[in-house]
Formats: structure tokens, sequence, C-alpha cells
């Protein structure tokens, strides 16, 4: 997910003696992040990208089960895609509620 930060301020933070760092708050609603979810850091050459890790929860998964019952699976490949289609609808909802709540933050400009 990309995001735009330039709007945001106080995207600073220091590491503490445990190695530890808190994100900003304007950067974590900016990302939509939330307590528990994964950032993974990636080199780049002298700069570190920070990338969020979608999170993954057996909540991600209500109605999937629901849904393939009167077909159950004959294959690992056939429940792989079912698998996959929950991941991508669940990443898609994320992405929704990231831009709901980066609209609401946003003044809007009257044409």
């Amino acid at each position: 997910m990309t995001t735009d930060l330039r709007r945001t301020t106080g995207r600073r933070a220091r590491l503490t003696r445990q190695g530890q760092i808190t994100v900003p708050k304007a950067v974590r609603e900016a990302l939509g992040i939330r307590p528990g979810d994964e950032l993974e850091f990636v080199a780049r050459g002298e700069d570190v990208l920070v990338a969020v890790r979608p999170r993954r929860s057996v909540l991600d998964f209500v109605g999937l089960g629901a849904a393939a019952a009167p077909r159950v699976p004959a294959t690992a490949d056939e429940l792989d895609e079912l698998v996959d289609r929950g991941m991508a609808e669940a990443t898609v909802a994320r992405e929704r509620r990231v831009r709901q709540a980066r609209a609401r933050r946003s003044p809007r400009l009257e044409p």
C-alpha cells in the first residue's frame, strides 16, 4: 500500500535503548495501522522502507466456510483458491477502511 504522507506532521521517531520505536500518530492514521499490525523494514540502499504487512486473523475468514459448505473443495488447490480469495477480500476491506479514515480527516474543497 502506498500512502502519501507529505501532508502529515510528526513523521520522526526515536529508537529506544531496547530497540523500539513509536510510530507517530499521524503516520498510524494515514496508513490505517492498529496495535498488533506488523510492519516490515526493507533496506533500500541507505534508506529503509517501512511496509505494512496485512493483518491476518481468523475473523478475516468469517463466512468463508459457510459460503463454501455446499461445495467442499475436492483438492488442496481448490482450497488454496478459496483462501486466496478470502485474503484478497480482506485486503480490499482494509484499504476501504483506510480510504474512509483518510477522507474523514481531509478537508473537502468546494468546486
